[in-house]
């Protein structure tokens, strides 16, 4: 059974969340005199009226915040569409949408769709300027110059395991959610700035930045849904250390980025990285060099984009095969053909032979989509004139997201949504399957690191099974956290060489 962690004390329970949100919105936004004007228009008169969702969201973006605070935001709009539909109302101005097929019609290439208030970066020129920039880092090319590097680091992380084999006679146990986090870092690191952090090499997080991270995502991910004017109350609000603890970890990824990006340009390398292609690059505008702040936001996006979903989907696939003794042999049995005779000790195979693995790819794609890392609907808003979505209009200026959750748990597209069947993906049919398939999103907006991401899970997890043999401490169901993503709390496991 898995679960969803709660993150509430007396000073953040969600009653008090709601009635000090509610009072700074209606001071600072909607003053007294037009509150009940207010009301009346979002339940009476708004074009969104008729949209079912709980009384809160019809009035006040609260109820969306709320969920977030409490860390369950996808699984509570998971419910109400089950209780309501395919069309939810999460907030005065914002439908959630359940139906797969809206996915291509909001976020694929020229509907119109742009991105909402929660995101700083809406501007689709900038994103596409950017993402021209550093798309050749992430091509065949460009990945497969960086192997090398990344099997550097995964052999660090195949020495840390067996360090502690050998002084457990013969079996160990571990936090592979640490472990996996530790790589992901450091191997962003390397792709990004030249070098890692270093969290392999000491055996640790020393800069206390899985935290921060942490921390970052789930206040951020609350604070996306209020007015600026009360993101900036809060983000002071002295009464509940959760929003003060987000700000922080901001602060601190900050912090390490502007370090991690002055070595690098301080560097007389001629190595090819992320930021190597931003200091040679230069605005298609005015062909100036890009400014040194923008390159400097740029590495820290690099940070979070390229660690967070990578560790948390390899934990996903640790904890759910590792539970499984039939599927983890399975996947065994094919790494053992694949690769004949006796591995050496921090054996790391090569991407181009584990990329077409079967069983592996199929275990792979449902547990990404069993348990999605970005479970929610990513805010978009609709276009002049409106747009019809999944066969209902929705009017210009209309917030929308369409949860991955629910998409990828749909029973129109996937036999035995809630059921974990790697063997969907074996199938002769199992091509249609990808159509609702979006780990990574879809369109212009869609991560330009999939294919990094996609490597280093293959590489790291085919490593981790043919080398050996892991069993999950039985502590009972998973514990998740939700920020913006949603990510195990912990993984133990106890492993011995095969």
């Amino acid at each position: 059974m898995i679960t969803n962690a709660q993150h509430l004390s007396w000073a953040a329970s969600p009653t008090l969340v709601a009635a000090t949100v509610l009072v700074c919105t209606l001071t600072l936004v909607v003053p007294a005199a037009k509150a009940v004007s207010w009301v009346i228009y979002c339940l009476l008169l708004s074009p969104l009226r008729s949209y079912p969702g709980p009384f809160l969201a019809k009035l006040s973006p609260l109820w969306v915040v709320m969920q977030c605070r409490s860390g369950r935001r996808s699984q509570a709009v998971n419910d109400l569409h089950k209780k309501y539909g395919d069309f939810v109302r999460i907030a005065p101005n914002h439908i959630s949408i359940a139906d797969p097929k809206a996915v291509q019609q909001i976020y694929g290439h020229k509907t119109g769709f742009l991105k909402g208030p929660f995101y700083e970066d809406k501007d689709p020129k900038i994103h596409q300027r950017k993402k021209k920039i550093v798309s050749p880092a992430f091509s065949a090319k460009g990945l497969q110059a960086f192997e090398p590097h990344m099997n550097k680091d995964i052999r660090k992380l195949i020495d840390l395991i067996n360090n502690r084999v050998q002084t457990s006679e013969g079996w160990t146990s571990l936090d592979f959610n640490q472990y996996s986090n530790f790589l992901a870092f450091d191997a962003i690191g390397d792709f990004a700035f030249g070098e890692s952090f270093g969290f392999l090499d000491r055996g640790e997080d020393y800069l206390n930045l899985i935290d921060a991270v942490d921390a970052r995502g789930e206040a951020l991910n609350a604070l996306g849904h209020l007015p600026r004017l009360v993101r900036e109350f809060l983000k002071k609000f002295p009464l509940d250390p959760f929003w003060s603890q987000g700000m922080r970890g901001t602060q601190a990824l900050a912090a390490l980025g502007t370090k991690a990006y002055y070595t690098r340009r301080d560097q007389a390398t001629s190595r090819k990285d992320l930021l190597s292609l931003l200091f040679n690059a230069t605005d298609p505008d005015t062909g100036n060099a890009l400014d040194e702040k923008e390159i400097i936001a740029e590495s820290i996006s690099f940070i979070v984009g390229g660690s967070d979903t990578t560790s948390t989907s390899m934990t996903n696939v640790v904890d759910i095969v590792s539970r499984n003794e039939a599927i983890q042999r399975r996947l065994q049995e094919e790494l053992d053909a694949a690769f004949a005779g006796q591995m050496s000790s921090n054996w790391v195979p090569d991407f181009k032979t584990i990329e077409i693995l079967p069983v592996l790819n199929a275990i792979v794609r449902e547990t990404m989509r069993f348990r999605p890392t970005s479970a929610t609907g990513l805010e978009r808003v609709t276009p002049k004139n409106g747009k019809v979505v999944a066969g209902r209009f929705l009017p210009e200026g209309t917030l929308v997201s369409v949860p991955t959750l629910n998409v990828h748990h749909s029973s129109r597209e996937f036999q035995d949504a809630d059921t974990f069947n790697y063997e969907r993906w074996l199938a002769e049919d199992s091509g249609k399957l990808l159509e609702s398939f979006v780990p990574f999103s879809v369109g212009p907006r869609a991560c330009i690191g999939q294919n990094f991401a996609w490597m280093e899970m293959f590489k790291t997890l085919a490593a981790l099974f043919k080398l050996f043999h892991i069993e999950r401490v039985p502590v009972g169901g998973t514990q998740l956290r939700e920020g913006f993503f949603v990510k195990a709390k912990e993984c133990h496991v106890t492993l011995r060489r095969r």
